[in-house]
């Protein structure tokens, strides 16, 4: 049985709900943190062509590891943390999860939706207690909302905060739409700006984004 020694993070959501931005942008906050870090990506995901392009194009910036799937069970163990964005409870590789993001675009009819929808609710629940049966210990289980829109939130729906504690996930700060996060095509993260070799580009607005991001991981390792 493969036992876990690495910081695995599953990212889960629907689509378009921002998971390969989470996923590029914490990757990157946890190497700034001189953390040994693996994103698992499928050959045909759009963040490999970005992170090898940044490879390519500025090899003098950090850059995480691609893992192939194929290499997961015999790779992981070797970086601080593993990141695995486009998963779901039924991932072979969900049951290895030291924490699992499930990210969801910050509108009224999306949580509504997520609230009814016992069926992941169930699937959860399951994985928490297969994780805790395997392992030893609980799964930590965060919903991190997306704000898709111009508006500016620092706080959780509340019609999330009020079932948190019965389904048993925390409620991280959500992330908010900033062109910043929009460069992770180019191989640019938000994390890179304060760098000099960008210092005439670096906006308030990357200085906001790298912000929500590294309150984001000072969340998840809390």
């Amino acid at each position: 049985m493969f036992t876990p020694k690495a910081h695995i993070i599953s990212i889960d959501g629907p689509k378009g709900s921002g998971r390969n931005t989470l996923c590029f942008e914490l990757a990157l906050t946890l190497l700034y943190n001189a953390q040994r870090t693996a994103i698992v990506l499928d050959a045909e995901s759009p963040l490999r062509v970005a992170i090898k392009n940044r490879q390519k194009k500025m090899p003098e910036l950090l850059t995480p590891v691609i893992l192939d799937k194929k290499d997961f069970y015999s790779e992981a163990n070797k970086y601080s943390a593993v990141i695995i964005p486009h998963t779901s409870t039924a991932d072979e590789f969900a049951v290895a999860a030291s924490t699992y993001i499930t990210i969801l675009p910050k509108e009224k009819n999306v949580t509504q939706n997520f609230i009814k929808n016992k069926t992941y609710l169930n699937n959860m629940f399951e994985l928490k207690k297969k994780i805790a049966s395997l392992y030893g210990h609980s799964l930590n289980w965060i919903i991190c909302e997306n704000n898709l829109k111009p508006d500016i939130s620092d706080t959780p729906s509340k019609e999330l905060e009020k079932i948190s504690r019965l389904h048993g996930f925390r409620l991280a700060p959500p992330l908010n739409k900033r062109l910043s996060y929009q460069n992770n095509i180019t191989g640019v993260s938000a994390q890179d700006k304060s760098l000099p070799l960008f210092k005439n580009e670096l906006t308030y607005e990357d200085i906001c984004a790298k912000r929500e991001i590294v309150k984001l991981a000072e969340f998840i390792f809390s």
